[in-house]
């Protein structure tokens, strides 16, 4: 399964493979600034889309992108831990129905909420923050490592 659909689940099988001390960045190419992150620690996952706040005009959700995130499950931007994006908690261990909704919201958020063309255009970081900031290999993603 190629596209979006494809890239959701295999975002979400990867998910379920991080241990604790992982970070998952997942962006646009091109230094567009459009981004969602994942943080695995000892009780959960914390997830974040980028919020407009410090995009280009012409790169922000605006108010129709703002409803398909909220539509999709994405909690509002804060001025708490998660500053100016959207954000969401999964608690550890949780099942794999909770992956695969945390990765479609994803999905949502960077295609429909954000206007991303497709994950063809998505590259990754990862890093074991536990083990000296060692690079993570997450070849289920099917996208390219950030070069």
């Amino acid at each position: 399964m190629t596209g979006w659909d494809g890239f959701g689940e295999r975002l979400a099988e990867q998910l379920s493979t991080l241990g604790a001390g992982s970070v998952l960045i997942i962006r646009e190419g091109g230094g567009t600034g459009r981004y969602a992150q994942f943080l695995q620690s000892d009780e959960g996952v914390e997830a974040e889309l980028v919020g407009d706040h410090g995009l280009d005009p012409a790169l922000r959700a605006g108010e129709e992108g703002s409803r398909l995130i909220v539509e999709a499950g994405w909690k509002p931007p804060q001025d708490t831990v998660y500053g100016h994006n959207w954000w969401a908690e999964l608690p550890w261990p949780s099942p794999s129905g909770a992956y695969r909704k945390l990765a479609g919201m994803t999905v949502t958020g960077l295609r429909d909420g954000l206007q991303i063309t497709g994950p063809e255009a998505l590259v990754y970081e990862a890093w074991d923050g536990r083990r000296g900031n060692r690079d993570l290999a997450l070849p289920l993603l099917g996208i390219d490592p950030k070069s």
